[in-house]
């Protein structure tokens, strides 16, 4: 395995799933939960610890005779960013906090948020129509116990993305020439600039020394990974709000637990897509604060700027959805449920993509 040695192997089994036997008697449950990601740095991660396990914690112990111990493993202590997927699989974590962008071959299907540029920057809007979208295709919460022993317990968002430079610009035009950062399917939302793949650790010093003169990112990240100080301008475009992070249990272990604990797993992973929305959209409008009091000059791109942009992706979307038909999934139907759902709640799409 790449993402625990045999050492940290032996040691994980050693401490078991569920203390006095496993069954569905034991007073004391065991589990691991973790992510790619440090803790803070998202907000899907950043729920993980504040609210999703103490809140597990805190109800189980409330409304059952177990008692609850959650070791969290994040930051690629069990598994990177691109192994939370098979680590819960194997049973490494029995809770995985999976960060879906980063799996675009096995989970393509699921990254269907992606393919839609300029949804809802409205966290809680484009979480409710995802969880809507998944709720009429089965087949995508199916994927995860068919092929990858796990069940789907949550999705959760990235805050609104917008594109930070060390240039100014203003017209869609004005994107030509210059090199813009971005990583997975991201890179394809760059259009009139030269996209380059790169990812937020490298950022800084490839900015600095012109590798690339921009990266889209999230508001909150511009401050988080410093890159203020070598780029001082951040447009917000709202690309939209991407409910791309899954919350999934390893399925022996959901077999292992007692219903009352499968129900309050179920209502506290509910919870938490409600409150990782909620994170989103404060690390979206604090983003733009925390940029301008660090020197940064934020602003908006102009109605005609992102109707220009979306019309130059127009083909995007679905060339994505015949990409998923060809794997098998719905890739049509999921997408246009996911753009009926957006619309059913109010966002008007600057571009009317048309899906085959």
């Amino acid at each position: 395995m790449k993402y625990v040695g045999k050492t940290g192997f032996s040691f994980l089994l050693s401490i078991g799933l569920f203390a006095a036997g496993a069954s569905a008697q034991a007073e004391q449950i065991n589990l691991r939960a973790g992510s790619g990601h440090p803790v803070g740095l998202l907000s899907y991660t950043e729920t993980a610890h504040k609210f999703f396990v103490p809140e597990l914690k805190k109800r189980i112990e409330e409304n059952t005779n177990h008692g609850v111990r959650v070791m969290e493993l994040h930051a690629g202590q069990i598994a990177k960013v691109t192994e939370v997927l098979e680590a819960t699989r194997d049973g490494l974590l029995d809770i995985g906090f999976i960060s879906m962008i980063f799996e675009p071959s096995e989970l393509l299907a699921h990254n269907f948020p992606l393919f839609l540029p300029f949804g809802s920057p409205d966290a809680k809007i484009a979480s409710e129509a995802a969880r809507a979208t998944y709720e009429a295709h089965p087949e995508l919460a199916e994927t995860f116990e068919k092929k990858y022993n796990q069940k789907l317990l949550a999705i959760s968002c990235l805050s609104n993305y917008g594109l930070g430079t060390n240039f100014s610009w203003e017209n869609f035009s004005d994107l030509q020439g210059h090199k813009i950062a971005g990583a997975g399917v991201n890179l394809d939302w760059i259009k009139g600039a030269t996209p380059v793949a790169s990812n937020l650790n490298e950022a800084y010093q490839s900015i600095q020394t012109g590798v690339y003169q921009g990266y889209i990112s999230t508001s909150s990240w511009w401050t988080t990974f410093k890159l203020n100080e070598v780029a001082k301008h951040f447009t917000k475009i709202d690309f939209g709000a991407m409910p791309v992070n899954s919350v999934t249990i390893n399925l022996k272990t959901w077999n292992r637990l007692p219903a009352n604990v499968q129900q309050i797993l179920k209502d506290v992973a509910k919870d938490y897509e409600d409150a990782t929305a909620e994170v989103c959209a404060a690390n979206d409008r604090n983003g733009l604060q925390k940029a301008r009091d660090a020197g940064v000059k934020v602003s908006e791109i102009s109605p005609e700027a992102r109707i220009a942009w979306a019309e130059a992706l127009k083909d995007f979307p679905n060339r994505m959805a015949q990409e998923v038909n060809r794997q098998g999934m719905p890739g049509t139907a999921i997408m246009k449920t996911y753009i009926s759902e957006l619309e059913k709640r109010g966002y008007e799409f600057p571009y009317a993509y048309q899906i085959d």
